[in-house]
């Protein structure tokens, strides 16, 4: 745990490794590039890193009013540094951030093989699940309507 840090510096954050992390994972399967810049601008972002070379090995977003509501989303740590504790500890910062106190919601989805990182931060099964309401198609990116509409462009 002592090799790597966390920081929300936007400026440190390698939007290709992001992608590269998050193309393949069952929420953002075929994310288009550009909108790593998009969600970058748009949330409070946390990058995990290790000291020796700075290099980005994990990352982890938050989108909030920072008033009543946060959603945690696309927390991944690549496969290489797994096992390290690094998804508890990214969790934990995320939760501990000063901008996010007070908040009455937090909300995410994971996978059942992940509940247990969330668990271990308080993270519970909705209580009322009849009050909430959804729209989710985790397909979209693949979808031929999507891919007509946007065109992958490059990271910049």
């Amino acid at each position: 745990m002592n090799d790597y840090y966390i920081s929300t510096d936007k400026s440190l954050l390698d939007k290709k490794i992001i992608w590269t992390l998050l193309k393949e994972c069952f929420w953002s399967k075929n994310i288009p590039q550009e909108y790593i810049d998009r969600f970058i601008q748009h949330s409070l972002c946390f990058g995990v890193y290790q000291k020796n070379n700075n290099h980005l090995v994990g990352f982890g977003r938050v989108i909030s009013d920072f008033t009543t509501y946060a959603y945690i989303c696309d927390v991944s740590i690549d496969k290489q540094h797994r096992k390290n504790g690094l998804a508890n500890r990214l969790v934990k910062e995320i939760l501990s951030h000063p901008d996010l106190q007070g908040l009455k919601t937090w909300s995410l989805r994971t996978s059942e093989e992940a509940r247990k990182i969330y668990e271990k931060n308080g993270f519970k099964i909705a209580g009322q699940p009849e009050t909430q309401l959804e729209i989710n198609d985790l397909d979209i990116y693949s979808s031929p309507h999507f891919n007509h509409l946007h065109k992958n462009t490059a990271i910049t």
